[in-house]
């Protein structure tokens, strides 16, 4: 097992609370963040906005009492309501946990989770989050400041190792060093096809830190907790088509300028109907299965494919979703779930997204619905 010694994280750990003010002052100095917040609070002036983020001297205070009234803000606005499953699970005397989620949204994922725990007294975990979002320089101070750290991207192929190196060992140092807890999601970028799979390489990247006497061990010392997001509506379902449409061709998509912005301020505004986010209980008493098998590939594989069926067996199906899988199926088998007008209003809501982005063609029609249609065909071969 490799042992990692002393690592730098300057470049990309989160902010601390002795940062917290100065931070926040080059913040109050942004246009367009001051703009945010005043479009969002309405009920303060910009005064007031301020003298209350000067108030605040840990980020905790921070988040609990600014960030979750933003996000409940956002719940009112563009949810129809939000549930949480399973946070009796967690119970923090027993350590900090490696949050594994689905990943849907850019911004919502991670702050959903951390809204919902801070909504149950709980303390909120740090936040994984990719570089390549980070390319203006407030926008990277601010997710600093609400517990992110960076997951380096596009990294040249002879760093590509010590950058996991130190992603690796500031997640370790994050749970067992700073008893805080992490988020981070089951692969790199969002499963724009609604097909939650865990990426083996995530997993491997882990390990690349451990000191622990075995990978089960190690793994076991992370309390990996799955956790399962589930959107009625995504608010950026017909954005993903053309980048589905150009995979399926076997073309390279390449983004348009601004196109990762144009998807956070969407998935932030836009409707979303109503979402339930379920937490697994730690799956180490899974993991203690494999004690006995000695091939790393097969430990690491097997505890992803656990991690796929916690997160398929919690995902809550929607009205949307059971439209979705019978139709691309052209079958009536969950034609129980719903009704001959809410299969009308869910046809009329994929033909509207469509056209908005020119796409009203079979091709796009069908990659839309398999995008809905995914969970209920991957819970189906969890339950088998």
């Amino acid at each position: 097992m490799r042992k990692i010694g002393i690592v730098n994280f300057e470049n990309i750990r989160s902010y601390n609370n002795s940062e917290y003010l100065p931070v926040m002052n080059r913040l109050l100095e942004e246009p367009v963040f001051l703009q945010a917040i005043t479009s969002y609070f309405t009920e303060y002036t910009l005064e007031e906005l301020k003298e209350q983020l000067l108030s605040y001297r840990a980020i905790n205070e921070f988040q609990s009492n600014f960030v979750c009234r933003f996000i409940y803000k956002i719940e009112k606005q563009s949810i129809s309501q939000i549930t949480f499953k399973g946070l009796e699970n967690i119970n923090e005397t027993k350590g900090t946990r490696l949050f594994i989620s689905n990943h849907r949204d850019i911004v919502l994922d991670s702050a959903l989770i951390n809204f919902g725990l801070d909504k149950y007294k709980m303390n909120t975990c740090e936040i994984a989050i990719g570089s390549n979002l980070l390319g203006i320089p407030w926008v990277k101070d601010l997710v600093r400041l609400n517990k992110s750290f960076i997951v380096q991207r596009n990294v040249p192929k002879q760093e590509m190792l010590s950058s996991s190196i130190q992603l690796s060992s500031y997640i370790q140092h994050t749970l067992l060093e700073n008893n805080q807890s992490v988020w981070i999601a089951q692969r790199e970028g969002r499963a724009k096809d609604g097909n939650d799979k865990t990426n083996p390489g995530v997993l491997k990247m882990f390990a690349l830190s451990s000191t622990a006497p075995s990978l089960i061990d190690f793994y076991k010392n992370m309390n990996i907790t799955p956790v399962s997001i589930s959107y009625e509506y995504d608010p950026c379902d017909e954005l993903k088509i053309a980048e589905l449409i150009a995979k399926e061709k076997g073309e390279t998509y390449v983004k348009a300028p601004n196109e990762d912005v144009q998807h956070m301020v969407r998935g932030i505004q836009g409707q979303k109907g109503n979402i339930k986010i379920a937490f697994a209980n730690t799956i180490n008493n899974k993991i203690e299965e494999f004690r006995e098998i000695t091939n790393r590939n097969e430990i690491i594989k097997r505890i992803a494919a656990i991690i796929d069926k916690e997160i398929h067996l919690n995902y809550h199906l929607w009205v949307t979703n059971y439209i979705a899988f019978d139709l691309i199926n052209n079958s009536a088998k969950f034609k129980d779930e719903y009704t001959d007008e809410q299969k009308e209003t869910f046809l009329t809501y994929m033909k509207d997204k469509l056209s908005a982005v020119n796409q009203n063609n079979a091709d796009a029609e069908r990659l839309f619905l398999t995008m809905y249609a995914n969970p209920v065909k991957n819970k189906l071969e969890a339950l088998s």
